[in-house]
């Protein structure tokens, strides 16, 4: 725990501080400058005042770190994507209701949906005006034209539409996501689309886009399977977009989804074999300096081959730090070594705090940092085979234990098997790489031999294989576990405190931690559990109607399915608002909720019922009704119109509604419906 003495440390807690209560505060950025300015004068002052007066004060450093906090208001302030005033978001002439002439260009292509392939362009000009900002593109499957190409300038006529907001409760916020990301508006695509160059890099992301081309052409020419040469994409050039969603799934149950994306443990394991590959520079004069120059700049060139995606530039800038004090020779605790890549990436990129990726990485390797060593401690074996075994295991546990709480928060899941997992892919991931990177080297020269090809080709099935293995233990998989913000904050104050303890075994640290763990059960299940609470929902699907009666951690859901299983809405809820019994039954024609009664229309379309008035209506499966005639016979006071109705259903009873001034519902645009009582 000294290394927490690092200034480094505390000055980039303080920026990620700064970063993350800079969404929920509205400051103008001249007001953050004068805090600064004043609160660094204030700092200033007293420094000439102690050093004339030979005086040591406390109070300065918290002024310090005060103001760190306000320079991460400021960066995150000032590195707002909606800032500049020639942004999209400011034009006021830009509706969903009307077609924009856009001009754009292909800046990143993403994985595809069922129905379309994504990308994120750059505007140039929205009706002839110049403009910033950048735009998600869905560009039809069914189009008969070629995919967008990166660095692609387009122009296009069509609909500028708004990005929503999940329509169920506790699922996925991707139109938060877009907004971390900068991007606010999307367009969907199909014939009319009109490409001016092409293939004109002219900038980093082109040229690396022509470079992967280049690869990939070569790649299809050696007799690789799809999925492996999917794989060797993934890896190398940082394109996942070929591997299934069935792959994708066995490798998160088996906790090894990080294989399949460039992160640190990619980088750290490249960097390994460089060190080995060039270790004979060492006896050259300045070759220490010759090897780190070389080892940086493959590091480099390969976060741009990759695409300079924010997983990869992290990692590269980790690891390069890393190299740089070792290479260097330099004194540096490795946990300040990964505080200052921090520092640094925050700095020039706020958002990289909010990315899961980056929590998970600088999780890991922390962790790794702060509890192998105690590991290292306990055992070992003497046996060199057998103890790069043991340290393998060891630095899973340890990067385990510090991902455990975000992997609960965001996944909602643990696998129980991780550790097996890691024994086995990390070895086969190296061999992947080193075979991988011999493979290229080669398809620049001449056609790599096929021992190569089919050695890289046997160890991809290899891995793939023990991955779906360990997948299909599911007894091993604890998954649908409910783990909210409150459970994150108090996880990790409990290993910070735990770590606290086990360095300075005294009563005040023992009774810290028991009075975190305390608190833990208490606010985060205790309370949750008593609380009582009563609530209906109806939810959102289309084609079907469910509902949702919520009785303290217990669901009752009502629906026209044919079964419940794998429903996404469903198992979303029953998480988030950590339910622990679920039942289910058929929809009923009537409900009382609380003191309102509510009634249920379907197809059938009955709803004169005698001495029942009720206050509440649910339109379901598009009766064909009056829905004047409705409105006049039972003065509802709210209608309710589920995903199961027509469209043209829809918009029709809204316009009744509106004339006859009842509120109306309708939750395919405004979500699910719901109401606590």
């Amino acid at each position: 725990m000294n290394s927490l003495n690092y200034p480094i440390i505390k000055l980039t807690f303080c920026l990620l501080i700064g970063i993350l209560i800079s969404n929920y505060i509205s400051i103008s950025i001249y007001s953050i400058l004068g805090f600064i300015g004043l609160l660094t004068t204030v700092l200033i002052v007293t420094h000439f005042y102690c050093e004339s007066q030979k005086k040591t004060m406390h109070w300065p450093s918290f002024i310090v770190l005060l103001v760190m906090i306000l320079i991460g208001v400021f960066i995150s302030k000032i590195q707002s994507a909606t800032l500049p005033e020639s942004h999209y978001t400011h034009l006021d002439s830009i509706t969903d209701e009307r077609l924009h002439n856009l001009e754009f260009i292909i800046k990143k292509r993403l994985k595809p949906t069922t129905y379309n392939q994504r990308y994120y362009v750059q505007l140039l000009k929205i009706d002839s005006i110049p403009v910033s900002g950048l735009l998600l593109v869905n560009f039809s499957k069914t189009s008969t034209k070629e995919d967008l190409t990166v660095n692609a300038r387009v122009l296009v006529k069509t609909l500028i539409k708004p990005i929503h907001k999940p329509l169920n409760p506790y699922q996925f916020n991707y139109k938060n996501y877009l907004k971390r990301l900068g991007i606010y508006r999307q367009v969907f695509l199909k014939e009319h689309v009109v490409l001016v160059s092409p293939q004109s890099p002219k900038t980093i992301t082109g040229y690396a886009q022509s470079i992967r081309n280049n690869l990939n052409k070569r790649l299809e020419t050696l007799s690789l399977k799809p999925i492996e040469r999917a794989f060797v994409n993934a890896l190398f050039l940082g394109q996942r977009q070929d591997i299934t969603a069935d792959v994708y799934e066995a490798y998160k149950k088996a906790g090894a989804i990080h294989i399949l994306a460039i992160s640190g443990l990619h980088i750290g394991i490249l960097l390994l074999i460089l060190q080995y590959v060039m270790k004979p520079l060492l006896y050259l004069r300045h070759g220490k300096f010759i090897r780190l120059l070389i080892i940086l700049c493959i590091l480099w060139s390969f976060a741009i081959v990759a695409g300079l995606s924010p997983s990869v530039v992290r990692a590269v800038t980790m690891f390069s730090l890393f190299a740089i004090v070792k290479g260097l020779k330099r004194s540096s605790n490795s946990l300040n070594t990964l505080a200052i890549s921090a520092f640094i990436l925050l700095l020039v990129r706020p958002a990289f705090c909010f990315d899961v990726g980056f929590q998970l990485s600088y999780a890991a390797v922390a962790s790794i940092i702060i509890i192998k060593p105690i590991l290292d401690s306990w055992w070992s074996f003497k046996n060199k085979i057998a103890n790069w075994h043991l340290d393998l295991l060891k630095i899973s546990i340890a990067a385990q234990i510090g991902v455990f709480p975000l992997s609960l928060y965001y996944f909602h899941q643990f696998p129980g098997l991780f550790f097996v997992s890691n024994l086995v892919i990390i070895p086969c991931l190296m061999l992947v790489l080193g075979l991988g990177i011999v493979l290229f080297v080669l398809l620049l020269i001449y056609q790599p031999p096929e021992i190569l090809v089919h050695s890289l080709g046997w160890t991809i099935q290899f891995m793939n294989g023990f991955v779906d293995w360990v997948a299909s233990k599911e007894a091993f998989l604890f998954d649908k576990i409910s783990f909210d913000m409150t459970a994150l904050v108090f996880s990790y104050i409990f290993l910070f405190l735990l770590g606290l303890f086990y360095h300075k075994k005294t009563f005040k640290n023992l009774m810290l931690l028991g009075g975190c763990v305390l608190s833990f059960q208490v606010l985060a299940k205790q309370l949750p559990a008593l609380s009582p609470k009563n609530s209906f929902i109806v939810f959102h699907q289309s084609r079907h109607s469910i509902f949702g009666f919520q009785t303290n951690q217990h669901l009752e859901i009502h629906h026209d399915l044919e079964s419940l299983k794998n429903q996404r809405m469903v198992n979303d809820y029953n998480i988030g608002a950590a339910i622990k019994t679920q039942s289910t039954d058929s929809i009923h024609g009537l409900y009382k909720i609380n003191d309102k009664l509510l009634l249920v229309v379907d197809s059938l379309g009955i709803y004169n019922i005698n001495s029942v008035k009720p206050k509440w209506i649910i339109l379901r499966q598009s009766p064909k009704i009056n829905l004047n005639r409705l409105i006049d016979s039972l003065h509802p006071e709210l209608i309710i119109c589920d995903g199961s109705n027509y469209k043209t259903y829809q918009e029709r009873w809204k316009l009744t509604c509106e004339a006859k001034k009842i509120q109306f519902y309708q939750t395919s645009e405004k979500g699910a419906f719901f109401v606590n009582y």
